[in-house]
């Protein structure tokens, strides 16, 4: 590691061998604002190392940059051995929380004398089984389930490491606690301390209640402390007394499965050795007989009164407002929001969680083999022959007519495909006669990046927009990305759609039920709707979505729809 460097946290997540750090002409690092390297590009993509200089950095603690991603990793002499220790991705970990779990990686090795990859590949000992912390054991989880027949999405791992990660902040000091050593107390306490670190961490919160918080060392804030803090609002209370749950249900979850996994992986070596079991009981089940895991009611009731949902609708014209807000967005900044302005349209008339839309690449600039495991989009004018005919296109990939997309491996693991809509095919043809010289980076992107250098090449963040579209209709909260989502399912009910073509459009799995056989299984698989429902569906839900914004509306619609007169805004004399 030649290269001492201080990054920034935007450097550090997309960070890839494709830069490197400029030097002057002495050779010395050039830096920016605040000490931070500048980059620049690395012409040859050599993969490289450097030694982190920010402060609190421990001994040895450094990142190696390779070509698809970058690596938090710490390098120590450890029982007369050097040990170059892996610590996670940098587009997962904050360094801060990657600096605690190089402490608790690097005070395992030493307390083994072994790399913390022998400790998780070696069969567990009774001396390790009685030495096992809580945080080894969620790694041994995570192996477990990445390198199994079917691994599991990398959301899944990164959940896992996050988990690592909050239950080794000092202020929660669980992680490197043997699960030997645990008792009801000690999780109940480490919760409450990983909910009030999650809440100070939030970026939701406003810097007097945090503050507030800290002081008070509780998240459950009382209405007349609330009061004091100017908060008025019933909805933002409950907001913020919920602060940090969702953190520390999900990291004391991922510990319960954890130590499950451990617990049973113990007692088949116990009964494979003919000796007792060392471990065994689940302190964490703690959290769930005391109430402090969410089921689902109590999820629905805090969404009721976070009012956390907030679907576009009619009654008070937001998503007519939000449609042509958005669509006005399109020139502004000398054309530098129009990639995601479109790509924020496209979510709402598809109806797509963000990610999905956001790696939409072009289905031609994809090789074959690629056409399996990325997300596209098709148009007829992909196919040059069906195109002059004046007939749809076929999709050679799946064999269906016209213009449609394909997501791969969305969030329940399955992929899925649907046609795109009269004004989806609109949008998304727009940025088709836009799209970028195929040597260009980005080139296969829908919705490329503002930067030929951005990590990823695709467009990721609409944070600016969707503040500026939250302000422009005034409303407590949002919208998100997500309640785009939602908008169309609200819509889809409107127009008189049966669940089952909602469910396919949304690619959501039927609930599962206690009674449920095979035959019921068969019978979901015989109501799959054909090709034509979907399209008819479509049609009717993005005609009523579209005509809320009639100016809107007026310049993407087919030709044989009606057209509509513009929205009459009122004057002052009629206010």
């Amino acid at each position: 590691m030649a290269f001492r460097l201080k990054l920034n946290p935007e450097q550090l997540r997309q960070l890839r061998s494709t830069q490197r750090p400029k030097l002057d002409k002495a050779g010395g690092i050039v830096t920016g604002a605040k000490g931070f390297a500048v980059l620049e590009p690395n012409p040859d993509g050599k993969q490289w190392r450097f030694l982190d200089a920010s402060p609190g950095a421990p001994t040895g603690f450094g990142v190696f940059v390779g070509k698809l991603k970058s690596t938090y990793e710490v390098q120590r002499k450890i029982g007369g051995k050097v040990m170059r220790i892996s610590i996670g991705d940098t587009s997962e970990l904050t360094l801060k929380d990657a600096h605690d779990l190089a402490g608790v990686k690097v005070a395992g090795a030493k307390k083994e004398g072994k790399h913390p990859k022998v400790l998780a590949e070696k069969e567990l000992s009774i001396q390790a089984t009685k030495a096992l912390t809580v945080n080894q054991a969620i790694q041994l989880y995570h192996d477990m389930l990445a390198r199994r027949t079917r691994p599991a999405t990398e959301g899944t791992l990164k959940t896992l490491t996050n988990s690592i990660a909050r239950l080794a902040r000092p202020e929660v000091g669980i992680g490197d606690t043997p699960i030997m050593d645990l008792d009801e107390e000690k999780v109940t306490k480490a919760f409450e301390a990983t909910r009030l670190s999650a809440a100070l961490h939030s970026n939701r919160l406003s810097q007097p209640v945090k503050d507030f918080m800290e002081r008070t060392g509780r998240v459950d804030l009382t209405d007349a402390e609330l009061t004091k803090l100017g908060v008025t609002s019933e909805a933002m209370r409950s907001r913020i007394r919920a602060a940090g749950v969702s953190a520390a249900e999900q990291t004391f979850a991922t510990a319960f499965r954890a130590v499950n996994y451990v617990v049973d992986k113990e007692a088949r070596a116990a009964k494979k050795a003919e000796r007792k079991a060392v471990l065994f009981g689940n302190d964490f089940g703690v959290l769930w007989e005391e109430g402090k895991m969410r089921d689902a009611a109590g999820l629905h009731d805090y969404y009721e009164k976070a009012r956390v949902r907030n679907p576009l609708g009619s009654e008070d014209n937001t998503l007519g407002d939000a449609i042509e807000y958005l669509w006005s967005r399109r020139e502004a900044q000398r054309g530098q929001n129009e990639s995601g302005v479109y790509y924020l349209l496209t979510t709402l008339f598809l109806g797509a969680r963000r990610n999905e839309t956001a790696k939409l690449a072009w289905f031609d600039r994809l090789s074959e083999s690629e056409r399996a495991t990325k997300s596209w989009v098709w148009l007829d004018e992909m196919d040059p022959k069906a195109w002059r005919a004046g007939v749809p296109s076929v999709n050679p990939a799946t064999k269906k007519k016209g213009p449609q997309v394909f997501f791969a491996k969305t969030k329940n693991r399955r992929d899925h495909s649907m046609p795109l809509g009269p004004i989806s095919v609109q949008l998304i043809k727009h940025r088709f006669e836009k799209r970028l010289a195929e040597d260009d980076p980005r080139a296969r992107w829908v919705y490329p990046a503002r930067s030929k250098r951005a990590a990823e090449g695709h467009y990721k963040d609409s944070k600016a927009i969707m503040k500026g579209l939250g302000e422009k209709l005034s409303v407590e909260f949002g919208p998100t990305p997500h309640d785009l989502r939602r908008t169309l399912g609200r819509y889809a009910t409107r127009v008189g759609i049966s669940d089952r073509i909602i469910s396919r459009l949304f690619n959501h799995l039927p609930p599962k039920r206690d009674d449920e056989d095979e035959g019921a299984k068969s019978s979901v698989r015989y109501q799959e709707p054909e090709w034509f429902e979907l399209q008819d569906a479509l049609q009717k839900v993005e005609h009523l979505m579209a005509s809320s914004a009639p100016s809107f509306y007026n310049m993407l619609k087919p030709a044989d729809w009606p057209l509509l007169p513009a929205r009459q805004v009122p004057g002052p004399s009629e206010e």
